[in-house]
């Protein structure tokens, strides 16, 4: 059977999608609908956020969408949100076939997620797709013998959500609004309130149950140090990182670049407005480098991991994109990477990068890549 699963690029799915794909032997996984020009029997349409025609609809046997709601009740945006700020603790999960209307296709499967209240955002989220690839794989493991039953009942519809539903009343308790804090993401759409005219923004984390009473909190909380403020040894360590030739070999300045060198290039970061280099760490740990050049509505930007730690790529992007777009406030964010790099090629193009051009570099071939502000990561 030819299986596909399709889901967003530059979305909080794409490493479960992932993990998906590696459960279903032959799937393929697309992050764009355009680029499947082959008839599938059956696609798996998880987290994908634009509006898909009659003609792809048409193209493939089987069009699968696992929806949080328990439909025709619930349909639109962020169904599990809406409910968890409702306060319900029961979320039904449908799997059925996409139609052309939205959320009104036949039914396959129904299950229900049990919450226990107190889970936050990442919590939600990981339940949520282990949700969506347990209904897949059912549905795989019982086809052909299911089938399917028509939507009835009557039919609500949730709105999208957006970083301003994050908002919190200063007025109300804490415990009034604690389903509001559980959907607030710390990172891309943070509780926030207005006291006498001036933003505050609330993070919330939950104390491990390990570190009870010890004040450790259970966080992933990763630090972005400006290059101008770091020590002589801080210094080192990233120039160390620099000249490794696993890191040097995908830059246009090869040469093994001296300590005087190095603090001259900082030093001419002082004070300039355009330009930016962050060194990113985890609990003191080295992960990486990013770093921007700015124009008006415009950036380019580029990183390099830590050559010892693997799969930092795509934490790099994820940071790269929130920093732009929400800091920096930028349209368009642009990159340059050698042709034959096409592991970073590939990762780029996962996060909505596609390649709007291409040079010449000493005689290697350069393609220009470009990512534009509306396909960052959604509330």
């Amino acid at each position: 059977m030819k299986i596909a699963i399709l889901t967003a690029p530059n979305q909080w799915f794409i490493p479960y999608a992932e993990q998906l794909a590696e459960k279903i032997p032959y799937a393929k996984l697309y992050f764009d609908s355009t680029e499947m020009v082959e008839s599938f029997e059956l696609v798996f349409i998880l987290s994908y956020h634009k509006i898909l025609d009659r003609t792809f609809l048409d193209k493939h046997k089987y069009n699968l969408v696992v929806h949080a709601s328990a439909l025709p009740k619930g349909k639109g945006w962020s169904p599990m949100f809406w409910q968890v700020l409702e306060g319900k603790r029961e979320i039904v999960f449908s799997l059925f076939n996409a139609s052309s209307a939205v959320d009104s296709g036949e039914i396959y499967l129904q299950e229900t997620l049990h919450l226990s209240g107190l889970e936050l955002y990442e919590e939600l989220r990981q339940k949520q797709a282990e949700m969506c690839q347990k209904l897949c794989l059912e549905f795989l493991e019982k086809f052909p013998h299911l089938s399917p039953k028509a939507q009835s009942g009557e039919e609500s519809f949730y709105p999208k959500r957006s970083p301003k539903d994050s908002e919190l009343n200063p007025a109300k308790s804490l415990d009034e609004q604690f389903n509001l804090l559980r959907i607030v993401s710390n990172e891309e759409f943070p509780a926030f309130f207005y006291k006498d005219g001036k933003k505050f923004i609330l993070k919330i984390y939950a104390e491990s149950a390990s570190s009870a009473g010890g004040g450790v909190i259970s966080s992933l909380i990763i630090e972005l140090e400006n290059y101008v403020f770091l020590n002589a040894t801080q210094q080192k360590e990233i120039l160390n990182y620099r000249n490794d030739p696993r890191i040097n070999a995908n830059f246009y300045t090869r040469h093994t670049i001296g300590f005087k060198e190095h603090c001259a290039f900082v030093e001419s970061l002082r004070g300039n407005l355009c330009k930016e280099y962050f060194v990113l760490r985890f609990h003191q740990r080295f992960l990486g480098s990013i770093n921007f050049t700015k124009s008006k509505e415009r950036a380019e930007f580029g990183f390099f991991g830590n050559p010892d730690i693997s799969g930092m790529g795509r934490t790099l992007e994820q940071v790269s994109l929130f920093y732009a777009f929400y800091v920096l406030r930028v349209q368009e964010l642009c990159l340059e990477v050698f042709s034959h790099n096409k592991q970073v090629i590939n990762l780029h193009k996962k996060f909505g990068f596609q390649v709007v051009g291409e040079k010449s570099i000493k005689d290697a071939k350069v393609l220009l890549m470009s990512c534009s502000a509306g396909g960052g990561v959604k509330p």
